[in-house]
């Protein structure tokens, strides 16, 4: 166990402070590195000038602030600047449809809004005279200021106005009445769970951290908090950069450390499967967001045998719960870890009664990475939230199928909100996509049932023609139960995914007419 002086003080468990603690350790060292770079000290200096510029517009704690941009270095000058404040920022993905943006900013109500080049049409939904668009947009209305003026001042002299509960940024997930709901988390929540994290993976000053996720998944997100705690670089590149220039671009910019989700591992896996590229520097890949099948970690091992996989397992509502340690795998294949250190996990039944190690049922966590609700929907929340138990203690409730064993392994069984009901058994499309994946030649798989025909689908994308359907249906049944083996094989070029990168099962289903 962590002693306690490992933690920060917690005078300073606010997030201005991490970078503030970093440029005072690592000042000259680079914080942000790629098409755009910066040090630890010119980001907390300019971050600070930022700050008193919004200070300026009447920006102040408890403030939204607004971001739709691909992933850029103004976007992480604008975070820290606004937390530095007391307010609250809000990043969003760039492929947000203008529907979807409305809802959204009518919740945020927000003081400012940043937009770029490939989301500046948005710019006519958001009603307000203090938008600001970084400098490669158009300047086409007088009320758009460009983000370099931001820069142009002294830096702010006042320190951080709030208290660690305050929240620090919220992160926009479907909610469960089709609306998109915030998740606020505060600085304790986010700092917190960024000791946990690193006292398991243990970044390193030396690091070189490759961000291909957006900014608006907390995953991509919380790298830059893991980097300033540690002092290593962040390389801010793009989602689709994950295509057939990765291993390019791993090389040639010494990434050691590669954060992802399924489908970027199964893309390296496909390029590498067709020319194997060495990656000499990469130590750390790290999994979440979905399931990291098993075939993928037993070919990460044999093309790249010097890198440590860390499959994990976590949601927004409460980031990181659980990492498995390397050395943990082969004991526990099937496991996504222990909880950090602080958190308590249990699973429930139906009736909300806590079951004994061992068995199935939702998953419950407890601890300070809890964060503090849904922005204004206070029904959702009281659902999610729920404090239980003879000391009425606070819980989420994680929707997820899991096991906890004695030892305090979990073990992923499904999202509880894509769980399939096929021929009168439930089961998880996560244990059909795990067993396709370890098939020769197929490099990514979803599993989705038509509701209407009541038939179970598998598409596939392969790196071998010669991959039949055949082939694929006497693999699955020599491995699966016959219900579980689907009616139905296709074959697409690529996966679907979402903004976060993760399988897009809606996108799936609606192939499903003109598969």
């Amino acid at each position: 166990m962590p002693c306690p002086s490992s933690l920060p003080a917690l005078t300073s468990w606010h997030l201005p402070a991490l970078l503030d603690e970093a440029a005072a350790s690592h000042g000259e060292r680079p914080f942000i590195i790629g098409k755009q770079e910066i040090t630890y000290a010119e980001a907390a200096r300019q971050t600070r000038v930022i700050a008193g510029r919004l200070a300026e517009a009447k920006v102040g704690r408890g403030d939204r602030v607004l971001m739709v941009c691909q992933n850029r270095l103004e976007m992480v000058l604008l975070a820290f600047a606004t937390l530095r404040l007391g307010a609250v920022f809000v990043i969003l993905s760039p492929q947000m449809k203008p529907e979807g943006f409305r809802k959204i900013f009518d919740q945020c109500e927000p003081k400012l809004v940043m937009l770029d080049a490939g989301t500046s049409s948005l710019r006519g939904e958001t009603g307000s005279t203090s938008l600001i668009v970084p400098d490669e947009v158009e300047e086409t209305v007088e009320w758009a200021r460009r983000f370099s003026e931001l820069l142009a001042g002294e830096p702010l002299a006042a320190e951080f106005p709030g208290i660690d509960q305050d929240p620090a940024f919220l992160v926009f997930t479907s909610g469960s009445t089709g609306t998109p709901r915030g998740v606020i988390l505060s600085h304790d929540n986010v700092r917190y769970a960024t000791a946990g994290i690193q006292q398991r993976l243990g970044y390193e000053a030396t690091d070189r951290i490759g961000v291909f996720l957006p900014l608006s998944f907390d995953y991509g997100l919380y790298q830059l908090f893991l980097a300033a705690q540690a002092g290593a670089a962040v390389f801010l590149g793009q989602p689709e950069m994950t295509g057939p220039e990765l291993p390019a671009i791993l090389a040639d910019n010494g990434i050691t450390v590669l954060p992802g989700v399924p489908t970027v591992f199964g893309g390296l896996l496909k390029m590498l499967s067709w020319r194997k590229r060495p990656l000499p520097a990469l130590r750390m890949a790290t999994n979440t967001g979905d399931h990291l099948p098993q075939a993928y970690i037993r070919k990460l091992q044999e093309l790249l045998p010097a890198v440590q996989i860390y499959p994990m397992y976590g949601l927004t509502e409460c980031k990181r719960v659980s990492i498995l340690l390397p050395e943990e795998y082969e004991q526990r294949p099937d496991s996504v870890g222990r909880a950090l250190d602080g958190t308590e996990v249990f699973t429930v039944d139906a009736e909300g009664n806590r079951l004994p190690p061992g068995e199935v049922g939702e998953l419950v966590v407890r601890g300070r990475t809890l964060a503090l609700g849904y922005w204004r929907a206070d029904e959702e929340t009281a659902k999610r939230y729920r404090r239980i138990g003879p000391g009425r203690a606070r819980t989420m409730f994680s929707g997820d199928l899991c096991k906890v064993d004695a030892e305090g392994f979990i073990t992923f069984h499904g999202r509880g909100d894509f769980i399939i009901k096929h021929k009168g058994h439930r089961m998880s499309p996560l244990e059909i996509e795990e067993v396709a994946c370890q098939m020769p030649g197929i490099a990514a798989a979803g599993a989705v049932k038509d509701e209407t025909g009541g038939l179970l689908h598998l598409f596939l994308a392969v790196t071998q023609d010669e991959v039949s359907t055949e082939a694929v249906i006497e693999w699955l049944n020599e491995r699966l139960e016959r219900v579980k083996v689907p009616e139905r094989i296709h074959f697409i070029p690529e996966l679907p995914k979402t903004a976060n990168q993760k399988v897009d099962r809606k996108a799936l289903r609606a192939l499903l007419p003109t598969a």
